[in-house]
């Protein structure tokens, strides 16, 4: 049951202030304060999949990627995939100042949408999937369904035809710089389909391809799209942020460069001992598979 009711920190802490149970308050989405919009981020689980985001969370393998930029002396084109809220996108186009032709910032689920009724906020989906129902003191996940539609079933029903609230799961310091900036582009892409529109020259997949997410089935045809994606010799940076026994967040990653002969990726760089799924990604041929993107 822990994992389908859990406690509103954000009001029991009011309370109880040593209180360490409990989840962020994902009714700060409408917050002005950027931390507490990646907070609320947090909460939402998309089939399985949480948004879990923060600024700074990727500042090692960035560093390495400016440098390289740098290097290339010509801006280049950027696609990141399963960005979350932008934040760590954010990071990386604020480091290259301006420095790039193209930046993509993406993820599967850009956007939800939501209604207020008798005391609780409810979240949908673009599938049109409740995903969580939140009230001052309790966020609610229906991973067991016969206990989130015994709660919820009556309700969702009277406020089945009523109107909506869209909302932009981005950054809105994000959102401001690419109203500035045309060569920002905010959109949903999913990584298991072909990325349809120009190659790029850097893939960042941040705390997106993993097992704790996806089969390796799931992931080589993840890492087949990232290949088709990025123009020759472009980079392929995996990312995953995972704690220590003590409780210390570190950033471990691996940054591939694309290969023609034999077609596939050759690591380059790592972090703090790379990810899981380095052999995985070293093992794969791609001689026989057909191109995908546009020139």
């Amino acid at each position: 049951m822990y994992n389908t009711i859990k406690l509103n920190k954000k009001y029991w802490q009011s309370i109880l202030p040593k209180l360490r149970y409990g989840v962020p308050d994902p009714l700060d989405v409408h917050s002005a304060d950027q931390h507490k919009f990646s907070e609320a981020m947090k909460v939402f689980n998309f089939r399985g999949v949480y948004k879990t985001t923060g600024s700074g969370r990727l500042r090692q393998t960035q560093l390495f990627l400016k440098d390289h930029i740098a290097a290339l002396n010509e801006p280049v084109s950027i696609l990141d995939i399963g960005a979350s809220d932008g934040s760590t996108s954010l990071d990386l186009i604020n480091l290259l100042n301006g420095s790039f032709k193209k930046y993509y910032v993406t993820d599967y689920n850009i956007r939800c949408n939501y209604i207020s009724y008798k005391g609780y906020t409810y979240f949908f989906n673009p599938q049109n999937e409740c995903i969580l129902a939140a009230s001052r003191k309790f966020v609610i996940y229906p991973e067991r369904k016969w206990l989130f539609g015994f709660l919820f079933n009556a309700k969702l029903a009277k406020i089945k035809g009523l109107p909506r609230t869209g909302l932009l799961l981005i950054n809105r310091n994000l959102q401001e710089k690419q109203q500035e900036n045309e060569r920002i582009v905010i959109m949903p892409y999913n990584v298991f389909e072909p990325w349809a529109l120009e190659k790029v020259n850097i893939v960042v997949a941040g705390n997106l391809l993993n097992r704790a997410y996806f089969t390796d089935g799931q992931i080589e045809t993840a890492l087949g799209n990232c290949y088709h994606a990025l123009a020759e010799n472009g980079l392929l940076a995996i990312i995953r942020n995972k704690l220590t026994p003590n409780g210390e967040e570190i950033e471990k990653s691996c940054v591939y460069q694309k290969q023609s002969n034999p077609a596939g990726f050759k690591k380059i760089h790592q972090v703090n001992e790379g990810v899981e799924i380095d052999a995985l990604v070293l093992s794969l041929n791609y001689c026989n598979s057909t191109n995908q993107g546009r020139e």
